[in-house]
């Protein structure tokens, strides 16, 4: 069986880590957080262009191995543009593992209500507030093209029997 690699996506705040923990948990797949690792990279990010190229090298070679080696993954972080889904989309086909793409869908205040949590503030560039990050970030979403087949997750009901459902349907 071929490994997968479960991309998310959605609004900071819409639910792609809880529902990341729980693909992780009822598939086995490895969960790659980029705030995670983020954090481990450096416990007072900067947020420049090259910590985000050296976070994210890392991201992809960790990914890369670990799909190479027979194993699924979870790329938990912020794949809200074409451009960086396709790089994932690369990968696969570097390694023959199957993407699947899952958009984390919550409605937008209350995705930001959830982003603007205290607990979060490290993950917050000093230059902006959590409010204008999550405006940035929610502005730059591009919605899946017809070729990405998406499953589209409510993120107000995470769990393991709702994920299951979608991810096991046939």
């Amino acid at each position: 069986m071929k490994p997968k690699l479960y991309l998310m996506m959605g609004y900071p705040g819409a639910g792609k880590t809880t529902a990341a923990e729980v693909i992780a948990q009822i598939t086995g797949a490895v969960h790659l957080s980029s705030d995670k690792m983020r954090l481990e990279i450096t416990a007072d990010p900067a947020f420049t262009a090259q910590e985000h190229d050296a976070l994210y090298q890392k991201l992809n070679q960790t990914t890369e191995a670990l799909l190479q080696a027979g194993k699924s993954v979870i790329y938990d972080a912020n794949l809200n543009r074409r451009e960086h889904r396709q790089e994932k989309y690369d990968i696969c086909q570097r390694t023959g593992a199957e993407p699947i793409l899952l958009w984390v869908q919550t409605e937008k205040t209350l995705a930001k209500e959830r982003a603007l949590d205290e607990k979060r503030s490290k993950l917050v560039p000093r230059h902006e507030t959590a409010s204008d990050m999550f405006d940035r970030i929610a502005h730059i979403i591009e919605p899946p093209q017809a070729d990405e087949h998406p499953i589209i997750l409510d993120g107000t009901k995470i769990s393991s029997d709702y994920i299951s459902s979608l991810l096991f349907k046939n």
